[in-house]
């Protein structure tokens, strides 16, 4: 948070007073000081990346020589994470937090912070948490039930043996046991040491998702299940045997053990973390997704939550390509669903960043686009995040031959990447998302209950475990729960999560930071006497609560159930008025904001910002172009912000009393943002729609020209009609690099200096079009569409158009000529379906300018 002036006027008045210096320096310093605090503050609004250290066998002239790539690109900061090491460099590994580890830390903040950027790094190497100095009696825990003749089972605790996965060299070693606050403590001690001596300046540290696997038991557990829940665990182990039917009295004990296990997980791992961050100044991003435990409350204990987009999905966009490789059936697709839950409790407490783990296997190694990422980048902000993170960019020393030194998972964002040269021009979209979104806060009215007893009421051997790659397969998510957040979403009601927790804390006015109205409880069968008491005293201050179709049937906790269950009927007596057969139906009668956009397929994200109404809307699908979108409220002034042009624009409005009128254009796979406000902008130009009403076919007769790339430099070519250019020369289905189309064409006089439309069709990858030696711009996304302005097109035109391919051809032709580059220790390189990577019989990937190409004036 940048300082009050006041404030820091003072202190250097009071300084130069005591000490006799100028004023004149002082308040030089101050603007020094200034700068730098608001240069910090911004880089948030910039993408971040995980930057992985390969056997940390770093060295001070290729950190810098990195360091400066990413801020060129525009880069906001990196998160240093130590893995497994490239064979062949074991001479220059660093072991984890050695003084020499420790020496290129240092160095590696110093510098990222002459060139603003920010240093986060993960509390360890790999993940989960563990390690070298990981003991058995430190280690995660799991436990055999043990059986003899005629005799109850007992119970032998045991460790799960995992070790850390992709660990650095001197990190290697057992899992940590994450449900004991004395193993985290020391685990934590080792980096006490080094920062209580040396506070080096990372600006966050990181935990990674929860794949702590097998983890269920710790050595007390049995001593804190008795402290929480008041009886004795030992004497019901048979709630974890293996069988089909349980009692009503089982299911409870089953929901205590894993209530323990989640309140162990927050209060012994999740909020020492924290506090351990907080300790030394730090910020404490954290994962919480995986956990055994109810992930909104992990998430709300940090400082920032941080999500996960993972793997690939199929978007309604023209030309959108899916990897088909991808396989929905092993990792799922992602929902964003699965963001809210990371956004939500930011929301609900007011944190203003929430980070995302962003394109880790959206496509296979070599084929991913920036077409492809755009669309999960706004899914992304629709979904709450606000500070992306890409997955990743690998520390690779710049001269190492290509691909250099590469992470196991795609997608590769670092300088070795064949989008490297038009990346800066996503980076600096998300940062215009990102710098609204990041200094506006939730306008979301309806808070949704996170049903997760009823997943806990369902024993089994072992621990539930929130994975968000399926979501559909994770327990919590049925097909009833997922029908109604998509009934809600669609009718054009914006909402967050909320847990057992939260809701008692917001009934003690402990919070919330949001503009919350409504609790929707979805048809669910148990829920806590505690929960259902908030519910009621939040209803006695003027909150709304509907229950879907039916009230909770059953209270929890087997200790006192039978007094608890009487109770808890008692209370519910009152709230049979509350229940709707239909939720959506029953909102329309309330007085919350509904937004009719999302009838046109239109997604949005509604935020308060500043003085005003802040929309951030994206168009992921093929059912709105342009037409009439309607708006309540009572502001004066709209305006519309192009993220991708930078423009600000005052878009004409239609009222009739709160309802505003727009016409907008907002083409599948557009985005855009809309700001309401009363305070005016002051010499902007009008919104209007270009209605083009005449096209020329550009489609034909093309010259192309391969000027810079891999492995060798093809042929020119010539194209009477538009096609992939390694059709027509094997080398160049080889090629990795740029081709340079060129053509003429030729205009009537109506034309003549006209605004234009040039629409690029199908591009394989990324086009920079040039007309009459004037650059028009880069199509970079969906749709391939550029704006000519007005003053370029002549009778007589030539145009140039630049492309840039996939990389994929080129990893081919190292495979097919057996090239060493596949060689890194632990998992090496693997593909999109985790099987050994190996490019060789791949099919040639499209490239450069497949069309149709049209003019539209």
């Amino acid at each position: 948070m940048t300082p009050k002036n006041s404030k820091y006027k003072s202190i250097f008045y009071i300084y130069s007073f005591n000490h006799s210096i100028p004023m004149k320096v002082l308040r030089f310093a101050l603007v020094l000081l200034l700068f730098s605090l608001k240069t910090f503050a911004q880089n948030t609004a910039k993408p971040w990346a995980y930057w992985w250290w390969q056997g940390s066998a770093v060295n001070k002239a290729d950190l810098r020589a990195n360091l400066q790539k990413y801020a060129d690109a525009g880069f906001g900061g990196l998160h240093i994470i130590p893995i497994y090491g490239v064979k062949g460099e074991e001479q220059n590994f660093i072991h984890f937090l050695s003084p020499k580890w420790l020496e290129m830390l240092e160095y590696t903040v110093k510098e990222a912070e002459n060139l603003h950027l920010g240093i986060d790094m993960t509390l360890g190497t790999g993940w989960p948490f563990g390690g070298i100095d990981i003991k058995p009696e430190h280690a995660a825990k799991t436990f055999d039930l043990v059986y003899e003749a005629d005799q109850p089972p007992v119970l032998k605790p045991k460790i799960t043996k995992q070790q850390v996965k992709r660990a650095a060299p001197g990190a290697e070693g057992l899992v940590l046991d994450h449900f004991d606050k004395a193993n985290v403590e020391h685990y934590l001690s080792k980096f006490d040491s080094v920062f209580a001596k040396n506070n080096i300046g990372i600006r966050a540290f990181y935990n990674d998702s929860y794949e702590v696997y097998g983890a269920d038991w710790t050595e007390h557990f049995f001593e804190k299940f008795k402290s929480k829940r008041g009886y004795e665990l030992g004497e019901h182990l048979n709630i974890f045997e293996n069988k089909t039917t349980f009692t009503e009295e089982e299911k409870q004990i089953y929901s205590d053990y894993q209530l323990t296990i989640s309140e162990l997980l927050l209060e012994e791992f999740t909020q020492p973390y924290a506090a351990f961050a907080k300790k030394f100044g730090k910020l404490s991003r954290n994962e919480s997704h995986g956990s055994p435990g109810n992930v909104l409350d992990l998430y709300a204990a940090n400082s920032i939550p941080e999500t996960e987009f993972f793997g690939s999905k199929p978007f309604d966009i023209p030309l959108y390509r899916q990897d088909p490789e991808y396989s929905e059936k092993q990792f799922g697709k992602p929902n964003k669903m699965v963001l809210k839950l990371a956004s939500s409790p930011a929301n609900v407490f007011g944190k203003k960043l929430v980070s995302s783990e962003t394109a880790t296997w959206l496509g296979n190694h070599f084929k991913v686009s920036l077409s492809q990422v755009k669309p999960i980048i706004d899914e992304s902000f629709l979904g709450g995040v606000n500070h992306i993170f890409y997955h990743g960019a690998n520390y690779t020393p710049v001269n190492a031959p290509w691909p250099g030194w590469m992470f196991y998972a795609s997608t590769n964002f670092n300088f070795n990447s064949h989008f490297w040269n038009e990346l800066p021009l996503l980076n600096k979209y998300i940062e215009n998302c990102q710098n609204l979104l990041q200094n506006s806060k939730t306008d979301n009215e309806v808070l949704v209950y996170f049903p997760i007893q009823d997943l806990w009421h369902q024993p089994k051997k072992g621990v539930y475990m929130m994975d968000v790659h399926n979501i559909e397969k994770n327990g919590i998510f049925t097909d009833k729960y997922r029908k109604l957040l998509n009934d809600l979403e669609t009718a054009g009601y914006t909402f967050d999560f909320v847990s057992d927790l939260q809701i008692s804390q917001m009934s003690e006015l402990k919070q919330s930071k949001g503009n919350y109205k409504m609790l929707v409880i979805p048809e669910i069968e148990y829920m806590p006497l505690s929960t259902l008491k908030a519910i009621k005293k939040l209803n006695s201050v003027g909150f709304s609560s509907i229950f879907e179709k039916t009230l909770p049937k059953k209270t929890t906790g087997f200790l006192d159930l039978k007094e608890n269950q009487p109770a808890f009927e008692k209370e519910l007596a009152s709230l049979k008025s509350m229940v709707a057969p239909s939720v959506v139906s029953e909102m329309k009668t309330k007085n919350l904001k509904r937004e009719t956009i999302q009838e046109k397929g239109l997604d949005f994200i509604r935020k308060n910002h500043d003085e005003g109404l802040l929309y951030f809307v994206a168009n992921q699908h093929q059912i709105f172009e342009k037409g009439d979108l309607n708006f309540e409220n009572n502001f004066k002034y709209t305006y519309t912000y192009n993220p991708k042009s930078e423009k600000w624009l005052e878009i004409p409005i239609k009222k009739s009393g709160r309802i505003k009128k727009m016409n907008l254009e907002l083409m599948s796979g557009e985005s855009i943002f809309l700001y309401f406000t009363n305070t005016k902008k002051e010499n902007l130009s009008t919104y209007e729609i270009q209605n083009y009403r005449h096209s020329e076919d550009l489609s034909k007769d093309w010259k192309l020209v391969f000027t810079e790339g891999r492995p060798k430099i093809p042929n020119p070519q010539k194209f009477t009609n538009l096609q992939s250019w390694t059709l027509a020369d094997s080398l160049a289905g080889f090629f990795n690099g740029y081709g340079e189309y060129y053509n003429t064409f030729n205009l009537p006089e109506n034309a003549v200096d006209k605004p234009a439309q040039i629409q690029l069709g199908d591009v394989r990858e990324t086009a920079e079009v040039w007309i009459n030696d004037t650059k028009i711009g880069t199509a970079w996304s969906l749709p391939y569409n550029l704006e000519i302005p007005e003053g370029i097109l002549k009778p007589n035109n030539k145009i140039k158009i630049k492309v840039r391919n996939l990389s994929a051809n080129e990893i081919k032709y190292l495979d097919i000529k057996k090239v060493n580059w596949k060689k890194f220790y632990d998992i090496n390189i693997v593909d999109i379906q985790y099987k050994p990577f190996n490019a060789s019989n791949w099919k040639p990937v499209d490239s450069g300018l497949l069309g149709p190409i049209f003019l539209k004036y």
